[in-house]
């Protein structure tokens, strides 16, 4: 028999709470439990544009949703974020060079219509 491994000291942080998703970071990972209402096929199918576009976009570490407590989930490896203190330290050029890419990249087949302008109006709501 194996022994169980032992568990990380790492402590779990959490990155997002929101009605519609809850994000946590736990060592070099990023768990995001999607909103209950979550289309999963609409959501694998974002995934999976993901996995294709490694070059572009940070690749999940799974490539389907997992369902947990009535929620899909997945799972990225953990990114260093822009210093909302310091943006000019951002590397801009690299970025617009992603967008660039990301921009002239095909677009994969049955790929859901983009969710921005749907969060932009839910966050604006919650300000209100």
């Amino acid at each position: 028999p194996r022994a169980p491994a032992a568990p990380c000291a790492c402590p779990a942080t959490a990155l997002a709470d929101r009605p519609d998703a809850t994000v946590v970071r736990h060592a070099g990972t990023v768990a995001k439990a999607h909103a209950p209402d979550t289309d999963p096929t609409a959501l694998t199918l974002r995934v999976l544009a993901a996995v294709r576009l490694p070059d572009v976009l940070l690749p999940p570490l799974a490539t389907a949703p997992v369902p947990l407590h009535g929620r899909s989930v997945t799972l990225w490896p953990y990114g260093v974020p822009v210093d909302p203190d310091d943006p000019d330290a951002a590397p801009w050029e690299a970025a617009a060079t992603l967008l660039a890419r990301l921009h002239g990249a095909p677009v994969p087949a049955g790929l859901p219509p983009m969710r921005g302008p749907a969060k932009a109006a839910r966050a604006l709501d919650r300000l209100r």
